[in-house]
């Protein structure tokens, strides 16, 4: 079996490599980042009003 991930956009934080992130949310509440949602899947998030949360699934890389 083999997956493959594809990715749909960029997750950006304050965060640089080697920086402490904290280990839980609540740690951090006062830090933003943002999604970048690349242009071709925009047309996905026209249904997400009704939500007051969404999944990310995230890879992180170096």
């Amino acid at each position: 079996m083999e997956i493959i991930l594809k990715p749909i956009g960029t997750i950006h934080s304050p965060f640089k490599l080697g920086d402490p992130v904290p280990i839980q949310s609540v740690a951090g509440r006062d830090i933003e980042g943002y999604i970048e949602l690349f242009p071709e899947f925009t047309d996905g998030l026209k249904d997400l009003d009704g939500f007051s949360h969404i999944i990310l699934i995230f890879h992180i890389h170096l």
